[in-house]
């Protein structure tokens, strides 16, 4: 009722005067599959400006969405103010502090993450200091395999925090100092595994942190800190980067450690609420890539525990590209191993520590080699080649030492993978788009079992075959700006033993290419994208996606296969 009575009194506010603007957008999308991925989502997006004021809301029917819980009615409104100092938001906020160490809300629709707050922001500004005060609840929904009811698709636990903070910037010459404090209740419903164990916790956190941001001629530094008071865990991370006409170079650094936990409890958040907020969403500090294959190997941030840097060089050519090359590593503070208790019971404990990115697999390491070259052959051919090795080792399941030997298990993935984006412009409107990767895939559990004499490391793959050669191609005419058409297929050799077992349900695409590519192991589609008006645009797909891990914002998250059906989509602004 109460937001009924905003949008009305602002609609009629808006009928009574003259200076009024709006413009909006639509995403509606609908798909259909013969594994039951099926999907219904509409989603209209209102923005209004009346002099010093602005107003958005978000209204959506999505019965049910690709990802997500069901939404039919008001999804978001915002209200704002701004006149020459001061400023007023009222209603949905995304607001981004100390570069994410802080908080970093954002709407991420493709993985579903939601860690805006419904509150109010104050701000006060002049030449010399910036002032904002933000007073606000966040709940959001988060998919997790420690509470009741897990779905892949479902989301099955929900936040709960109230913030309370300040934020005072000082511009200073060259350098902008920014200063925060956050306090933080978490009344927390934490499901203890037994549902009838669920108790209750109200947690506090108090984050205090600092930003500096430096620039000078051909140099920018920024440099963001962040500790919780109350729990003793901090984050830091710097940035440089330096121009030099065509040749550049960029550093980057994290060091987070907000809590201990062990490889069992990695990654149950939930259960262990001490450590990082889920509103923490902080740098990666790893190059973000736009490849399928490298997406799906996306390694995952431990923002409770991981320190790394980042290297980047990149060049200008002659021919209007570049040359890039990129080097990531990370690891954890912290190595684990299993240890007796008084009660004769195996159980984890820390080992040591290390304060720079190490490449034991004891530390959970990762590590990545990028080459990137790409620009223009006489100026209608664009090509961009790029070659990644990663190594990541993502679970460690057990670490026992003995005087003499130590048994171990854990899980590392290791990848070359080589992508290749081609288009070439037949004239002024047409051209031939081409994408193609290779990737060899090596992934599987390294153990060790030192009770054996003369015992050698075994391997064991998470596929039907030790290692996976994946292989994506997509072919594509466009027509600028009316209509573009692509074919693509993703084949491989051999995949997890659980999706081997599953039925599959093939489409005519697939049952045409399987002469050439095993049917059983490809997923193929055709894309098509019209624009009808300069401000409308339709998608139709029809035939089968691979699912896979899908990553963003440092999170990731399993998306089922689309088998043997169809999406269709519009995009439209008003």
């Amino acid at each position: 009722m109460i937001k009924f009575i905003f949008i009305l009194f602002f609609v009629v506010v808006n009928i009574l005067t003259a200076q009024v603007n709006f413009s909006g957008s639509l995403v509606s999308s609908f798909g259909k599959s013969k594994n039951s991925f099926n999907f219904f989502e509409n989603r209209i997006n209102i923005n209004s400006d009346w002099n010093n004021w602005t107003a958005w809301f978000e209204m959506e029917h999505s019965n049910p969405p690709e990802l997500g819980r069901k939404i039919i009615g008001l999804r978001k409104m915002r209200f704002e103010y701004q006149s020459n100092r001061f400023a007023f938001k009222l209603g949905n906020i995304y607001e981004y502090w100390g570069n994410g160490l802080i908080f970093n809300m954002l709407d991420d629709q493709s993985i579903d993450l939601d860690t805006g707050v419904k509150g109010a922001l104050i701000s006060y500004a002049n030449d010399f200091v910036n002032l904002e005060y933000l007073y606000g609840k966040q709940r959001s929904w988060r998919s997790t395999i420690h509470a009741p009811e897990f779905d892949e698709r479902i989301p099955n636990y929900r936040t709960n925090y109230t913030l309370n903070g300040a934020k005072a910037s000082f511009d200073i010459s060259d350098i902008l100092y920014d200063f925060y404090l956050l306090d933080v209740n978490n009344k927390d419903l934490k499901p203890i595994i037994m549902p009838n164990e669920n108790i209750s916790n109200e947690l506090n956190s108090l984050l205090y942190g600092h930003s500096i941001n430096y620039s000078f001629r051909n140099i920018d530094s920024d440099y963001h800190y962040v500790t919780n008071v109350e729990k003793d865990g901090s984050g830091h991370n710097f940035n440089s980067h330096i121009f030099l006409n065509d040749l550049s170079f960029s550093l980057s650094v994290k060091d987070y450690f907000f809590n201990k936990l062990s490889p069992y409890d990695r990654w149950d958040h939930i259960n262990n609420p001490d450590g990082v907020l889920f509103f923490q969403q902080m740098p990666t500090v790893n190059k973000t890539h736009s490849s399928l294959y490298l997406n799906r190997i996306t390694h995952q941030t431990d923002y409770n525990d991981e320190l790394g840097l980042s290297i980047t060089i990149e060049k200008q050519n002659a021919n209007n590209g570049s040359f890039i090359f990129n080097y990531s590593q990370s690891s954890r503070h912290t190595e684990w191993e299993n240890r007796l208790n008084q009660s004769a019971v195996l159980e984890w404990g820390i080992k040591k520590y290390t304060k720079l990115p190490s490449l034991e697999w004891q530390f959970n390491p990762f590590k990545e080699l990028y080459f990137e070259i790409n620009g223009y052959y006489r100026s209608k051919l664009f090509y961009q080649i790029s070659y990644t090795d990663s190594y990541d080792v993502t679970d460690i399941f057990s670490s026992i030492y003995a005087q003499s030997s130590h048994a171990y298990s854990y899980e590392a993935v290791e990848a070359r993978t080589l992508p290749v984006l081609l288009t070439y412009e037949l004239n002024a409107i047409n051209s031939i788009n081409a994408q193609l990767e290779y990737q060899i895939l090596k992934k599987g559990i390294y153990s060790l079992n030192s009770a054996i004499q003369n015992a050698s490391e075994n391997f064991g793959s998470s596929f039907s075959e030790n290692i996976q050669t994946n292989k994506f191609v997509s072919i594509g005419f466009s027509k600028s700006p009316k209509w573009s058409i692509s074919l693509n297929i993703d084949n491989t050799n051999t995949e997890d033993i659980l999706i081997l077992e599953k039925k599959r349900n093939n489409n005519f695409i697939e049952t045409l290419l399987n002469p050439v590519f095993d049917k059983s192991l490809t997923w193929s589609n055709i894309d098509i994208v019209l624009n009808v008006f300069n401000s409308t645009q339709l998608s139709f797909t029809y035939g089968s996606q691979r699912g896979g891990v899908l990553c963003s914002n440092g999170i990731c998250r399993y998306v089922q296969s689309f088998e043997n059906g169809f999406k269709f989509g519009i995009t439209a602004a008003f």
